[in-house]
């Protein structure tokens, strides 16, 4: 759930591309979500989805840039901190180990949680872009959801993080994965905070 507040658009090409980006990526994430829900055992996602979950996550790439030259609002640091773990995720655990990534519910878990909130909050987005009014039930579930979802989600990264780092032969590789188990924990705590803030401070407003 990074949190790449669009600032007021000062010209129309960003704001058109703005809006664009975020239109897409939520469609993108709309159709994880709809593969998931509609799978007929949470062990069968993982073949149809995972190129397009890993390219679609790689595309939030373009987050950290927007918030890094200023495009955004978005704090560079907390947006950096989620897209890189979850660029860790989909390409060095779910593509890296599949065997471990294939057969385990986990992996259908994490990407309901995942898109979920990517499809809540690039559509809160698109609705600030386009100038229209955000309804509150979009502008509650923007800063609600995370208290059930995140826990679903960094669960899920981390019980398939760990299971990659048990079965692979590369002591060097177990080590990285291990140090970044460690993390889990002071991040977690770092993006509630956070977004607990925001939620403070968004829904007081409303």
């Amino acid at each position: 759930m990074a949190s790449n507040h669009p600032s007021p658009p000062q010209s129309d090409p960003k704001r058109i591309y703005l809006l664009a980006y975020n239109a897409i990526s939520a469609l993108l994430w709309f159709r994880i979500l709809l593969a998931v829900l509609t799978a007929p055992s949470p062990t069968t996602v993982y073949t149809p989805l995972e190129p397009w979950t890993r390219w679609t996550q790689t595309l939030a790439v373009a987050d950290i840039l927007h918030a890094a030259v200023g495009i955004t609002r978005a704090p560079i640091f907390t947006t950096f901190t989620q897209v890189f773990a979850r660029s860790v995720q989909v390409w060095a655990i779910n593509y890296g180990f599949p065997g471990v990534t294939a057969s385990s519910r986990a992996y259908a878990a994490m990407l309901f949680a995942w898109s979920i909130a990517d499809v809540v909050r690039y559509s809160y987005f698109v609705v600030l872009l386009a100038g229209s009014p955000v309804p509150s039930f979009l502008r509650w579930l923007r800063y609600s959801l995370f208290a059930v979802l995140y826990p679903i989600g960094i669960g899920s990264e981390w019980w398939l993080m760990f299971r990659a780092a048990s079965v692979t032969d590369r002591s060097s590789v177990a080590g990285i994965f291990y140090f970044c188990l460690g993390l889990y924990a002071p991040g977690a705590v770092m993006m509630y905070s956070y977004m607990i803030k925001q939620r403070r401070k968004t829904l007081a407003r409303s």
